[in-house]
């Protein structure tokens, strides 16, 4: 019956206060009551759309022109058009249109930048603005600051040194730097050299040793004749011979090398008895020897100290006078000696012509082996230089016409070669790359899901 009561009071429709009352329409929900006095409800259950649509078209207005429309005036949004029509265009002219990137680069508010006071600012502002009204105040007087009279000066003063000239002047003569003579050196001809050595700066002296060259050898030298393409019966022979001593000479020096490492057959392997009397070689005599040597010195000893006795007088003066006597009979062989040597002038010139030609003799020798050694490589590293093998065609390999001719060699290994034996680099090697870890192969599972 309660249930039945309290349905009938909700279905009954009530009339409200006003006419934004929402109290007895069906279906609307019934107005939220809000406590407006609360500083968190004001936004969230007041409407202010008509107040922020106003400041978007104020904000708008700005934007475009630069201030609300009602404040401005009306020449400034208006004008009277006074052109004439004209009666015939001739021609039509294309009006060019900025670029699109242009566009949206430019500006699209008209609003001023907030000005920075903080740009404006200079430190010491004041000081600077009182030190230049004071300038001013004496320029007006005639006085000018020191820098500034110091700068007139200079710029007033006529140039009393000769100015070089430019490098990239096309008309520029060309002269040796390092002769004798220098077109630059004209200008100090004539002065005292302390002078020049204060206030001019000198050439620096080119030292003796970058006036020579590493080797004599030419930069690219001429081949023999027989590594022509089509060379004479003798010059390829010659050329042939050449390249067969070199040949001889590397198999000659592999064999020896096989000679030294070879390991001995079991004839010539050694046997314990050999060992035996390698070790024991020369052991047996020594101790013979030492021991008759001790024996012969104890024998000599214990007989030479009791014979030994004390000279006299007499015989002291002998040997005196005996020594005295040989000493004369050699002075007067050295000068009997020299007064013959007057009668061998002849002799003695031919003598010392002799001497003097096998001296000369041996210092052209000298001279010819420092220059033949002069020609060959120094050792300027580790590694000791190797000749390049002998470009050179076999008889069979010989072509009478240029376009069949194979090419022998290589013009950078050619190159490389003359830079070491010119002593310009050190004989070098390539570089050998040693792996430290193994490699380690995975297949991978896709080719793996192929092959299975």
């Amino acid at each position: 019956m309660a249930a039945a009561k309290r349905r009938n009071v909700e279905e009954r429709d009530f009339l409200g206060f006003t006419a934004l009352s929402k109290c007895g329409k069906k279906g609307e929900p019934k107005r939220k009551r809000v406590n407006r006095n609360k500083k968190k409800n004001w936004g969230r259950h007041s409407d202010v759309r008509d107040v922020e649509e106003f400041l978007d078209d104020v904000r708008l207005q700005e934007r475009t022109a630069g201030g609300l429309l009602a404040e401005k005036e009306d020449e400034s949004l208006f004008f009277v058009d006074t052109r004439k029509p004209e009666k015939a265009v001739k021609k039509k002219v294309k009006h060019v249109k900025p670029l699109k990137i242009d566009l949206i680069l430019q500006l699209d508010s008209k609003v001023p930048a907030p000005k920075d006071i903080t740009s404006h600012q200079v430190p010491n502002g004041r000081k600077l603005k009182r030190k230049r009204e004071r300038e001013e105040k004496l320029e007006k007087r005639g006085i000018l600051p020191r820098p500034e009279r110091l700068l007139r000066a200079q710029l007033n003063k006529p140039s009393s040194t000769c100015k070089d000239e430019a490098n990239n002047n096309p008309s520029r003569g060309f002269y040796d730097i390092w002769a004798e003579t220098n077109p630059l050196d004209s200008a100090v001809e004539g002065k005292d050299q302390w002078f020049l050595d204060q206030t001019k700066k000198g050439r620096v002296k080119r030292p003796q040793r970058m006036q020579q060259k590493p080797s004599p050898l030419p930069a690219v030298e001429v081949p023999a004749p027989g590594a022509s393409y089509n060379p004479t019966y003798e010059s390829h022979q010659a050329l042939l011979l050449r390249a067969h001593e070199v040949e001889l000479k590397r198999l000659k020096e592999e064999e020896r090398l096989e000679r030294q490492l070879k390991f001995p057959t079991k004839a010539e392997a050694p046997t314990e008895e050999s060992k035996f009397q390698e070790l024991c070689e020369g052991l047996v005599e020594e101790s013979d020897h030492d021991c008759s040597g001790e024996e012969e010195s104890e024998e000599q000893r214990s007989v030479s100290l009791p014979q030994r006795e004390r000279k006299t007088e007499r015989q002291r003066k002998k040997e005196k006078d005996a020594k005295f006597l040989k000493a004369r009979l050699e002075a007067e062989k050295t000068e009997r000696l020299r007064r013959q040597g007057l009668f061998q002038l002849k002799s003695l010139h031919s003598m010392v012509k002799s001497r003097q030609a096998e001296l000369l003799r041996r210092k052209k020798l000298r001279e010819e082996k420092r220059k033949a050694q002069a020609l060959q490589p120094r050792r300027l590293g580790r590694l000791k230089y190797q000749e390049p093998a002998i470009d050179l065609l076999l008889s069979n390999e010989l072509t009478d016409s240029l376009r069949k001719l194979k090419p022998e060699g290589s013009v950078t290994t050619d190159r490389f070669k003359s830079f070491q034996k010119r002593n310009l680099i050190e004989p070098r090697e390539r570089a050998k790359f040693k792996r430290r870890l193994k490699v380690k192969y995975v297949e991978k599972r896709a080719f793996r899901e192929v092959t299975l």
